[in-house]
């Protein structure tokens, strides 16, 4: 099936299950929308982890998107973590990540590859000896702990890890230890078959090619339409795990009009049946059959105009450089035509945007990005920058708008220029 770039977009952000601005109420998740931080993340799959605090932390920002505006940055890790229960687990695609425990089960065939990769960076005596201690400890135990007993007395500062934090780290990859609970912010190493419920941990015993399978419809479900390459980074596979997902899975092949034939698409089959929400106006657009005729509104000199090209600015969010929507920059590229290089590391000398960028999302479009900063009580926006074609008036009231919303879930005023 052919679909415009236009519908593939716009499948993209309805996956993703933002919320509407009066969308406060006790029924929201009952219209699909999440209520906390668990319900996000057993929605879209998995979360990228970063300690970065310019605004706040990448878990916070990605859930309070997908949040009520009422809701706090406060509540999320609460939520993630919870005392008493578990909701997630902590492990790595490429970077750290956290996963909602029932998807436990799905990255089995991943652990293997890592542990077959891994085996000789692991010392037996010393993977015993961890073990042990975290044994000993009657629940989670943090890597201070562990490295006190184990090893030489040595202590990991910053990126500096010793020996017994390497070995412990590959052992949460292998899922030879897991990581459902922090203290604080410090992540706690379990024992598997202590932690993880038993209907989880069976699960994972599940054959190879239904796991190949359910992987691949959960990435189709959280990323709407995706290539082999989308699948493959988000789980970090190989390409052959990639394409064998696909295969066994049963999804649809779609040819996105503009994208070249490296970048053939898939989704999952029912996709094509429903009916996508309209980002600009209240109401649904139709499916891509119908849709492959539509054409974007121009902006003309009114405000109406803009709204239903570029949406009202209290539908605004602002999106983090870890969100799914940008994680994955060459996806961002492919599919909202927005370039984004993360500047925190670039010398100040060459940044072109700023030390910390969030994209402003707004009528299902990428239309700019604003430098910003928390400082103490204050959110500020430093700078704010429209994509090519939008006009500066549209994007200044959608970036305050966003600016708002987020300022008031992170308890902040914000501070933004007037022009």
């Amino acid at each position: 099936m052919s679909v415009t770039q236009d519908w593939v977009r716009r499948a993209v952000v309805a996956a993703q299950r933002i919320p509407p601005a009066d969308g406060a109420d006790a029924g929201l998740r009952d219209s699909g929308f999440a209520t906390d931080a668990a319900d996000v993340l057993r929605d879209i799959g998995l979360i990228q982890l970063d300690p970065l605090m310019r605004v706040s932390t990448a878990q916070r920002l990605t859930c309070l998107t997908r949040l009520p505006r009422t809701h706090r940055a406060d509540d999320v890790d609460d939520s993630l973590w919870p005392q008493g229960r578990v909701a997630a687990f902590e492990s790595f695609t490429k970077v750290a990540c956290v996963f909602p425990i029932e998807d436990w089960p799905l990255l089995r065939l991943r652990r293997e590859r890592q542990a077959a990769g891994h085996r000789r960076e692991m010392p037996v005596a010393m993977v015993e000896q961890i073990r042990q201690v975290v044994s000993e400890a009657g629940r989670g135990v943090q890597i201070g702990a562990i490295e006190s007993q184990v090893g030489d007395g040595e202590r990991t500062t910053g990126w500096n890890w010793t020996q017994v934090k390497v070995v412990a780290e590959l052992m949460v990859r292998t899922g030879e230890l897991v990581i459902t609970a922090r203290d604080g912010t410090t992540r706690l190493f379990d024992l598997p078959e202590r932690a993880l419920p038993a209907q989880v941990r069976e699960a994972a015993e599940l054959p190879d090619d239904e796991l190949r399978a359910a992987l691949a419809r959960r990435a189709a479900a959280n990323l709407a339409v995706m290539t082999r390459a989308d699948f493959a980074h988000h789980y970090h596979l190989t390409a052959e795990d990639a394409a064998a997902g696909i295969a066994l899975a049963g999804l649809v092949p779609l040819e996105v009009e503009g994208w070249d034939a490296r970048h053939e698409a898939y989704c999952l089959p029912e996709l094509l049946d429903g009916e996508l929400p309209d980002p600009t106006a209240q109401g649904v657009l139709p499916g891509p059959a119908a849709h492959a005729a539509h054409t974007a509104v121009d902006v003309g000199d009114g405000v109406g105009g803009a709204r239903q090209q570029w949406g009202v600015p209290r539908e605004a969010r602002l999106i983090g450089p870890f969100d799914p929507l940008l994680r994955d920059r060459g996806r961002a590229r492919r599919v909202f035509g927005f370039d984004y290089l993360f500047e925190a590391y670039v010398p100040r000398a060459k940044r072109v945007y700023g030390h910390y960028v969030m994209g402003v999302l707004s009528g299902g479009r990428m239309i700019g990005r604003v430098d910003i900063q928390r400082v103490g009580a204050e959110l500020r926006i430093n700078g704010a920058f429209p994509e090519s074609g939008v006009p500066r008036r549209v994007l200044l009231p959608r970036v305050r708008g966003a600016g708002k919303t987020l300022a008031r879930q992170l308890g902040a005023e914000l501070v933004m220029p007037d022009s």
